[in-house]
């Protein structure tokens, strides 16, 4: 089972597969590493480029494009001479990967990563404070959309109808919004869910700038209570809060900027949703 190839030779890999005698395995999709050395499809890690034809215009003004071509040879020699069967932890990264590429696979799978269960769990009462606590959970990087958040969090700082969250193991230098230590470990695999039931989180932002092939933290935000929040270039994000009641797919953050400044974002609210 290849999980990701980043850093080693195609030809290495097939050697020691052979001498193993074997032929046949799996190919794991954790990202889009075998269509572009941008695994993001990120085009100059500023916004979701859908992988274009190699020679299009658009992989011609990415810093990965050069690469691009050597990247797609390499994880070809794997396709051509193992018996490999794709499988994706959701249908949309299996479409993205068949649609941005040439490998030709032995099988198809989609084997989703976790799954939403009725529980007889009872979720904390909620005090009705009137307070929106919208959170964003997990690593404060760029590509995840950190900054739309803390720009939201300076905007609407002083508004009384909102406060914001992040739950995270550190703490980020100048953010407004506060900070609840939160981290996942092998033994608190649900601390993160833990903690938006806890402090009656209304809403997340999970509004990733490129294709999430899973995100765990969209389903531990659902089944702790909590509308998820995201874009429309977020892969399978976007598809599970179009789901059912998870949450809501804005067209970008202006968007979400106006619900803000609207209220139209408070129907998201627990109570509301009950």
């Amino acid at each position: 089972a290849i999980h990701n190839m980043l850093g080693h030779s195609s030809r290495d890999v097939n050697d020691i597969v052979r001498a193993g005698g074997m032929n046949a395995g799996y190919f794991w999709l954790h990202d889009m590493g075998s269509l572009c050395v941008g695994i993001h499809l990120l085009r100059n890690d500023v916004e979701n480029c859908g992988a274009p034809p190699a020679d299009s215009p658009a992989c011609s003004i990415c810093v990965y494009g050069d690469w691009r071509r050597a990247q797609v040879r390499e994880h070809r020699l794997l396709f051509d001479r193992l018996e490999l069967t794709v499988a994706s932890p959701s249908a949309v990264a299996l479409e993205t990967w068949r649609a941005g590429g040439s490998l030709d696979a032995q099988a198809e799978v989609v084997a989703p990563l976790a799954r939403l269960v009725p529980t007889a769990r009872v979720a904390a009462a909620v005090e009705p404070d009137g307070v929106f606590r919208f959170a964003f959970p997990g690593t404060p990087s760029v590509h995840k959309g950190w900054p739309i958040f803390r720009d939201l969090a300076a905007r609407f700082a002083h508004d009384p109808r909102y406060a914001f969250i992040h739950l995270a193991s550190t703490p980020v230098a100048g953010s407004l919004a506060k900070h609840h230590p939160v981290t996942v470990t092998a033994e608190r695999p649900f601390a993160m869910r833990q903690a938006l039931e806890e402090l009656s989180i209304d809403a997340a932002m999970v509004w990733s700038l490129c294709l999430e092939t899973f995100s765990f933290v969209s389903y531990e935000a659902a089944s702790a209570g909590v509308a998820v929040v995201t874009g429309p270039d977020s892969g399978n994000v976007a598809v599970f809060a179009g789901q059912g009641e998870h949450g809501v797919v804005l067209p970008d953050e202006h968007q979400l900027e106006a619900w803000f400044e609207s209220g139209e974002i408070l129907k998201l609210a627990r109570t509301r949703r009950n």
